[in-house]
């Protein structure tokens, strides 16, 4: 299998935070691919992707279409739809469910995660679940918004979190609300939402977290579930194992 690294994202300028922060744990620019949704027009394409790949990011972007969780779209609801990306990201998930690629979702990724395991979002959370907690703090990408509470330290990503109590960035307006069946939460933030989770299946490795640790990888923390992910995948080149 080709050793490389598939990077689902709205654009190439999208891409770049988390390119980089792939770099930065050792991943070779030539073993990252870019996939936008211009760049995989049908199924076959994605699986050829797919097929030459050894894992997947799940970046974060726009919200995923309601009628995918069963909902109809809240009219009061700031919604922003990409069907064309919903439907390359959902082939990307066919694929690499089933060659058991590991998949890294980080923020929308995420709650990509959740809805294609089954699960729902809340549409709006300032309309649907409001809360003292700022979650859309735009700021820099790296400002700190709030901590996060591990409540399953021995789980995978608990682990790592658990090392100390975790501050993290946030730049979101929806969020897992009902979890799909086998998608563990791992640690919620102050005002109750799933802020990290992974499957429980030992034969397919995936995992997100509702913020954005490409902005945070000179956080020792932070880095260390990139170098997690990349270790998983074989991904990492020989000067970084």
């Amino acid at each position: 299998m080709s050793r490389r690294v598939l990077v689902s994202t709205a654009s190439d300028e999208k891409a770049a935070p988390y390119v980089e922060a792939l770099r930065s744990v050792g991943v070779p620019e030539e073993r990252i691919v870019v996939v936008t949704p211009t760049d995989a027009g049908n199924t076959e394409a994605v699986r050829d992707l797919v097929a030459g790949a050894s894992a997947l990011v799940l970046c974060g972007g726009a919200d995923v279409e309601p009628e995918r969780y069963g909902e109809a779209l809240l009219p009061d609801a700031d919604v922003e739809l990409v069907p064309d990306r919903d439907a390359l990201e959902w082939a990307l998930l066919d694929a690499a469910r089933e060659r058991h690629l590991p998949v890294w979702g980080v923020c929308r990724g995420l709650q990509v995660l959740n809805v294609y395991l089954g699960g729902t979002l809340w549409q709006d959370l300032p309309t649907q679940h409001p809360s003292d907690v700022r979650h859309a703090v735009s700021e820099t990408p790296d400002t700190l918004a709030h901590t996060v509470q591990v409540v399953a330290p021995g789980a995978p990503i608990g682990e790592l979190l658990s090392r100390e109590v975790p501050r993290v960035n946030s730049r979101h307006h929806q969020a897992l609300k009902r979890m799909a069946a086998g998608f563990v939460p791992v640690a919620f933030s102050p005002d109750g939402l799933v802020e990290a989770a992974f499957l429980d299946r030992p034969d397919w490795w995936v995992r997100g977290v509702q913020w954005h640790p490409e902005n945070l990888v000179a956080l020792p923390q932070q880095r260390a579930l990139w170098e997690d992910f990349v270790r998983t995948a074989g991904l990492a080149s020989p000067e970084n194992p």
